[in-house]
């Protein structure tokens, strides 16, 4: 599948959706010397190397927490966690064993207690910072994605501070000139695949406290909130629940099927291709028939797709052989290959005493067919932001030594947190 010309995709933003406040470089602090991106083919150990700051057992499971220092962070108080395997690679919460998806979840959990205590706020600044704990899911191997080098299932737990957040000064989605990194920062199909998510949903059971939002452009920029199927949670403490591990597997899984049964009416076919390839789309009229099969989907959603369809056209092999050569080019004109998400968990409460009691506290899905972004956090006044890696500040000695300090003071507060007996928390409802 390939994209039409410039402007047509932006028709299928709903209205006031390209009146959206967005930032399209987000400053990140950086290495002065970043190795090179490559993908992640082999053994995690070898992959991340050094950069490999603790790797924490797993009761139940053969399997183990990596905590990461990224090589190409977002924030200067961030950290990664890694579903970290000797015995196969884990790419998402549903082929992720109990008990590890649990530790990753209190690991979670705990670098909000961190950066929320009192003392270490003080130690590093953290006062007014915006928390954002999520994760991408993308099988796409042809271009550019929210997941591009490693398939391994991999958490970023990023802490945007105050004074970069003041600096942002966001514009509106539209006034974004580039194409390509307009529809990053807010994919045309953003508000599309809410709605069919919603459909799909309606075959599970949400646990108790936990609520969908509105599907509305004007509410997002009104409240500031991230683009995307929105679920308002009991709170924080709610992540060590096991209703909370239920809630993640049955999002992937009605995502999952839904995208399925949606590709198998377009293209004839549930199945991704192979790299540098596309199915042939079906006539209209074929996929008009076979979404009316899908008694899951609603009406509206049905005619939203059917958009999708006659803005869609085929690529040729030719085409193709093209697009390989100009990697930019194919992330403007190549869908993505297969079910592309982020998983964000946000809270619009500032880090500190009041966050961890906070009942503002949501699940942002943000799924994709053409953005290459993973994780666009709504950030300062903007409810999507592009993180700039390549021209933020580069960290001196001191800025490398406090992100050194502020990892080694979550780490000894994550090595007791997943040593002990997981705890029975009181979610609010």
């Amino acid at each position: 599948m390939k994209r039409p010309e410039a402007g047509t995709l932006d028709d299928l933003y709903p209205p006031g959706a390209l009146a959206l406040p967005v930032n399209p470089a987000l400053p990140a602090p950086r290495l002065a010397a970043p190795p090179a991106e490559r993908t992640n083919d082999g053994d995690y150990r070898a992959y991340y190397g050094p950069n490999i700051r603790a790797e924490y057992p797993v009761d139940g499971c053969a399997d183990r927490v990596a905590v990461i220092d990224k090589a190409w962070p977002h924030s200067l108080h961030d950290v990664m966690l890694l579903a970290a395997s000797d015995h196969g690679r884990h790419t998402s919460v549903t082929d992720t064993p109990d008990p590890l998806l649990e530790a990753l979840l209190r690991a979670a959990l705990t670098y909000t207690d961190v950066v929320c205590d009192p003392e270490t706020v003080h130690t590093f600044g953290l006062d007014g910072g915006q928390l954002t704990v999520g994760w991408n899911h993308d099988r796409t191997l042809d271009r550019d994605n929210g997941q591009w080098w490693d398939k391994t299932m991999h958490w970023h737990l990023n802490l945007y501070p105050k004074l970069v957040r003041q600096r942002v000064k966001p514009t509106s989605l539209r006034d974004i000139a580039d194409a390509t990194l307009r529809r990053s920062l807010v994919d045309p199909v953003a508000y599309l695949a809410q709605h069919v998510a919603r459909d799909a949903l309606k075959e599970y059971a949400l646990p108790a406290g936990c609520r969908l939002l509105p599907i509305s452009p004007h509410q997002d920029a009104t409240r500031l909130l991230p683009v995307g199927l929105k679920l308002q949670l009991p709170g924080w403490p709610f992540l060590a629940t096991p209703q909370c591990r239920h809630l993640l597997r049955t999002l992937h899984q009605a995502a999952e099927s839904g995208y399925r049964q949606v590709r198998d009416a377009f293209t004839g076919s549930p199945d991704s291709a192979l790299p540098w390839s596309r199915p042939s789309l079906l006539p209209p009229d074929q996929v008009d028939k076979r979404l009316t099969r899908l008694a899951w989907l609603s009406p509206h959603s049905r005619i939203l797709l059917m958009r999708l369809r006659h803005v869609l056209r085929d690529v040729t092999d030719r085409e193709l052989l093209l697009l390989r050569a100009r990697p930019k080019l194919a992330n403007r004109c190549l869908t993505l290959a297969d079910l592309s998400y982020n998983l964000t968990l946000f809270s619009p409460t500032p880090v500190g005493p009041h966050l961890p009691a906070s009942r503002a506290v949501f699940l942002v899905m943000q799924l994709k067919v053409f953005s290459y972004v993973g994780h666009a956090p709504a950030i300062g006044r903007a409810v999507a932001s592009v993180i700039d890696r390549h021209h933020g500040p580069v960290m001196d000695g001191g800025l490398l030594a406090e992100r050194r300090a502020f990892q080694n003071t979550y780490l000894a507060r994550l090595r007791t947190a997943l040593s002990a007996p997981t705890p029975v928390p009181e979610v609010n409802r």
